[in-house]
């Protein structure tokens, strides 16, 4: 059986040269396939290159974000490195606060003597031996022994001495229990219950001044003893008329009341 045949005639416009062409139905299957093929692989091609693009674009993205999570590691690792630092120096002032819950007087002077000269200044200082403690006469050394000039407790400021208020004195938050140092030496002129000021020491100190310490919850000394500077004489409390464990802290210098925190050596 002969295939079938189809005859395609170009005429131009004069008529001349006319050209015929005889083209097999199987050819034209053959042709037909091809286009279909050409047509279904630009539309392949076409959605490849749509998807390579999107994976361009989130590569692009991931990319940015790598870099963001990089930074935010490095912003990290300086965090946790200043924590390390923070924990260390935690590590420190536990240490330090450890000693003043000692209540032996003695344990914690030495402490203070085997530690004192421990610290590296970062530059020279030209040290005036004159003003050094060990280097200065006794008599000067027992002076300056006598002022009441340290912190009689390791706590924080609750209420500043006012003369308006009537408020002749300096109060320090402090944990109930933490310990009452003597702000200077002297002699104790009276260590028991005094009214609204509770469990109260007072103690003068042979040159004008007189500190008192009240609201105690404990009274570790006694009337008519010498104390050292920096010794334990009671334990923070809130005794008498108090809201909360504190220390109501006092200074008179000649009888006048005087503000504690003029005096403190921070």
């Amino acid at each position: 059986m002969k295939g079938k045949f189809y005859t395609i005639q170009i005429i131009p416009e004069d008529s001349n040269g006319i050209r015929k062409y005889r083209i097999s139905t199987k050819w034209l299957l053959v042709g037909k396939i091809l286009l279909v093929l050409l047509v279904a692989g630009i539309a392949v091609g076409i959605y490849n290159a749509g998807s390579v693009t999107k994976r361009l674009v989130h590569y692009e993205n991931m990319r940015v974000n790598n870099a963001q999570l990089i930074k935010q590691n490095k912003n990290y690792e300086e965090l946790f490195n200043r924590l390390d630092s923070i924990w260390v120096l935690e590590g420190r002032i536990q240490n330090i606060l450890g000693t003043f819950v000692e209540n032996d007087s003695n344990k914690i002077n030495s402490l203070i003597d085997k530690n004192k000269f421990a610290h590296t200044p970062s530059e020279k200082i030209e040290v005036d031996y004159e003003g050094i403690h060990g280097w200065i006469p006794l008599d000067e050394k027992k002076r300056l022994e006598r002022i009441p000039n340290v912190l009689p407790v390791v706590g924080i400021v609750s209420k500043k001495y006012s003369e308006d208020n009537e408020h002749l004195g300096t109060d320090f938050s402090a944990k109930s229990g933490n310990p009452i140092f003597a702000s200077g030496s002297g002699v104790v002129l009276s260590a028991g219950r005094d009214g609204e000021l509770g469990n109260t020491i007072v103690i003068d100190h042979k040159n004008g001044y007189v500190s008192s310490y009240s609201h105690l919850k404990e009274i570790r000394t006694k009337k008519g003893r010498t104390v050292n500077k920096g010794e334990v004489i009671g334990t923070n409390g809130e005794t008498g008329n108090a809201s909360g464990p504190h220390l109501h802290y006092s200074i008179t210098k000649d009888g006048k009341p005087l503000d504690p925190e003029s005096l403190f050596n921070y």
